[in-house]
This record gives C-alpha cells, sequence and structure tokens, in this order.
C-alpha cells in the first residue's frame, strides 16, 4: 500500500474554534460526536431528556466507528490506554501546557498544513483573528451567505437596499476581508431544486415583497433561490469558487432534497458555466451524482468532508466510488470539522489511509501505476484545493 504520511494536507472544508481549556469525558463525546441527537433537539421534540436518556446518547456517541477510531488515533499520539478517559486527561494536559503549542504537534503528526474555515458555524460567528492567532497553521476563512441573508430579513429595507447590502458585504468580504470563497447551505433551508431562471432580478423583488406582506406561496425559497444564483453571480465576477452543501448533514437536513443531481439543471446553464463550484460533502450518501457531474461539468468538484471521518470505514469505499467518474484533478479532501482540532486530526489520519487504500485498489486493477497513484494522493490531499482557491 501507498505510504501516504509525509504528504502535507489541506482541509478544504471546516469549521472554526477557539481553545475551550480543558473538557470532561462528556462535553468531549459531545463536542466531537457526529449524530445520535442532542439534549436539546430532543427537549424541543417533546422528549423528556433525564439521566438515564443522557447516559444513553453517550453510549450511542461512543459507539461509532468514527469515534472509536478518533480515540485510537488519539491514544497513539499520546501513548495511553484506548480509552476515552484516558485520551481526555492526556489532552487536557497537554492543552494546559500550551493550546497553540499542543495544536502544533498534533497537526504535524498528520502534515495538516492548512484549514478553509467556514465562518458560518458555530454562532455567533467567531472572530477570525482571535481563531487566527490560536492556530499555528494557515488559515484560509470562507463566507457563508445564509448569515448574511437572515440579517438582512430582520431590517425593515425594501428590495434595492436589500440587494445593495447583500453584493456589497459579499464584494467587501472577498476583496477586504479575507476570504477565500463562498458558501451556501440553501440545501438544508429549501433545497437544491433551483431553477437557473431565479436569477432574474424580478424575483427576487417579487418574493421578497410577498415576504413582507406575509403571503408565504413559497416566497422564501423563491429569494433564496434568487440570492444563491446572485452569490454565484458574485463568485465569478470575484474569480473565487462557491461551495455548496449537498447530501448528508445535522439531523434537521432534508436529505431527499440534498441530492447533487437537483442542482444540474442550474450549473449546467450558460451563465454559470463558468463559476468554479465545490459540491461539499460530494452529496454522501448520493456522492455517485457528484462524481458524474463533476466529469460532465467543467468546473464541478468534489470535496469528500463529513463521509470522511464521520462515515468511519466508509472512506475508502467513498474514495474509491468517486475516483469512479470524478477526475483525480477534481476531487479535494475535508473533514467538516468542528468545535475541536482533534477531529481535524482524526480525519486527515483516516483520509489518508482510506485514500492510500482506495488507490491501491486501483493500481491493483491496473488503472495507475504506484507513481500516478501517489501524483494522485497529492493533488486530491492538498495541491488541486491549492490550485482551486490560488492559496499559492
Amino acid at each position: 500500500m501507498l505510504d501516504l504520511s509525509a504528504l502535507p494536507v489541506v482541509d478544504v472544508h471546516c469549521h472554526p474554534f477557539l481553545n475551550r481549556g480543558s473538557v470532561t469525558p462528556e462535553e468531549f463525546t459531545n463536542l466531537t460526536a457526529f449524530g445520535g441527537g442532542s439534549p436539546r433537539y430532543m427537549e424541543e421534540g417533546g422528549v423528556d431528556v433525564t439521566d438515564t436518556v443522557l447516559a444513553e446518547l453517550q453510549r450511542v456517541k461512543r459507539d461509532t466507528l468514527y469515534f472509536r477510531r478518533m480515540v485510537k488515533d488519539l491514544a497513539i499520539f499520546f501513548q495511553v490506554e484506548p480509552t476515552v478517559e484516558a485520551v481526555v486527561a492526556a489532552r487536557n494536559h497537554a492543552v494546559a501546557a500550551g493550546y497553540t503549542e499542543y495544536v502544533g504537534r498534533l497537526y504535524a503528526d498528520a502534515q495538516l498544513t492548512t484549514v478553509m474555515f467556514d465562518f458560518g458555524m458555530p454562532v455567533p460567528v467567531l472572530d477570525k483573528r482571535a481563531v487566527k492567532a490560536e492556530l499555528p497553521i494557515e488559515v484560509a476563512p470562507i463566507f457563508r451567505i445564509e448569515p448574511l441573508i437572515a440579517d438582512l430579513l430582520k431590517e425593515e429595507i425594501g428590495w434595492s437596499e436589500f440587494r445593495r447590502r447583500y453584493d456589497d458585504t459579499i464584494s467587501h468580504a472577498l476583496t477586504h476581508g479575507g476570504y477565500r470563497g463562498l458558501k451556501s447551505i440553501i440545501a438544508y433551508r429549501t433545497g437544491l431544486d433551483i431553477s437557473p431562471l431565479s436569477r432574474t432580478a424580478d424575483q427576487g423583488y417579487q418574493a421578497l415583497d410577498a415576504i413582507r406582506r406575509g403571503l408565504g406561496g413559497g416566497s422564501m425559497k423563491k429569494l433564496r433561490d434568487h440570492l444563491f444564483c446572485r452569490a454565484m453571480e458574485l463568485a465569478m465576477e470575484h474569480d473565487v469558487p462557491m461551495q455548496v452543501h449537498t447530501g448528508m448533514g445535522d439531523f434537521e437536513v432534508n436529505l431527499v432534497l440534498c441530492r447533487p443531481a437537483y442542482l444540474m439543471d442550474l450549473l449546467r446553464f450558460p451563465t454559470f458555466r463558468a463559476c468554479r463550484v465545490l459540491l461539499v460533502h460530494t452529496g454522501y450518501p448520493f456522492h455517485g451524482e457528484a462524481a458524474y457531474i463533476a466529469n460532465v461539468l467543467l468546473r464541478v468538484y468534489c470535496d469528500v468532508s463529513e463521509g470522511v471521518p464521520f462515515a468511519g470505514h466508509a472512506a475508502r469505499r467513498i474514495f474509491r466510488e468517486v475516483l469512479e467518474l470524478a477526475p483525480l484533478s477534481k476531487v479535494v479532501y475535508g473533514s467538516d470539522g468542528f468545535s475541536l482540532p482533534e477531529i481535524n486530526y482524526t480525519s486527515a489520519k483516516l483520509g489518508k489511509q482510506a485514500l492510500a487504500g482506495a488507490l491501491a485498489d486501483i493500481m491493483a486493477e491496473g488503472m495507475l501505476s504506484e507513481d500516478e497513484a501517489f501524483e494522485a494522493a497529492e493533488l486530491i490531499l492538498s495541491g488541486n484545493t491549492r490550485r482551486l482557491y490560488q492559496l499559492d
């Protein structure tokens, strides 16, 4: 199998965090686990969150293969027993001795050199300077459009002012705010079935007017679809990529309307063909659709985040299946890590292992030489992202 351990890693999609200091094993579990619900959402659903329920949540979260893999990776790093309690104790000791130094050693072990943070989560938005000051690696911020839309909807302003402030805020973020691209989670809000004709200014005007008058009738979807199209136009004007959430996400996501295939009409529409679009999460579990779109549309790319690491042992299969159709130069690595630096770390370790395994399978089938496979790994782990976002 290929040895990819020394290759640098650029994490194309993840979320910022600040030093939380020491955490309990329970806090560590809640902050790093994917899925399994949460006490807040259960309470909102009418569930009585007792100590018994909380204990069940902890067990469920710790029983995912991803979480158990992360504990093992960290146990090896700290040279302790592979238990949550031992790992958290060692982690807290390292953090107390110097958080930035600890993260530096952690990320150096995985050769994680760059993180591209979507600053739209957590809310309230973290200060970019504070985040960068704590991390000893390159931080490239991404601007999410949904918080801006939410803020503008709270203002008593008409369409002309709404549209001007929307455009000006995004343009300023890209030209003076240090942001390297745009991101949308419209899949969470109203789905990916976006008509390219939504770009007309009349749709934005009519939709906002209907919202202000409480008329409903799908007006919020019409407004969001229009603003999404406008964001793509601004991405083209500023020559930056547009990230689009596709596929799996938190439990409230409408998975049916998150399929990448819904974007085909929009992405192949002449106006938008010049936009460089990154299909975040490759639409997992519909990643075959994303790979096909990346194959047939020149400026569409696939990001494997969230499937890696949260789908655990499926990571190797995800890489292999995405590479069935997506060109080697259009697949990028990401984690969707959040809240604590350890998620990005174990994702990079798992990502390298899974990619090495997938490429070994492809080599065994005679489709790539060892040199070609190693070159492909370099592209997927860092080279494609650095070129896509012009990081060099």
